[in-house]
């Protein structure tokens, strides 16, 4: 016999349960990006020396 105050309490159990599992895995989520961020601020190349660039004074006309 079908019982409705089981279904919303089954129902309502495996919703948290989801919702548990969303959380966790979006604070997992985060945590790698915030550590890979991390990473590669610490290993990126200063762009001074990534590119060369073009001289810092230029000429002057002298006369």
């Amino acid at each position: 016999m079908f019982k409705p105050w089981r279904w919303t309490r089954s129902s309502n159990e495996r919703a948290v349960a989801n919702a548990r599992v969303a959380a966790i895995e979006c604070s997992r989520r985060r945590v790698e990006r915030a550590d890979v961020e991390l990473y590669l601020s610490q290993h990126a190349v200063p762009r001074a020396a990534a590119a060369p660039r073009a001289a810092q004074h230029p000429a002057r006309n002298v006369v």
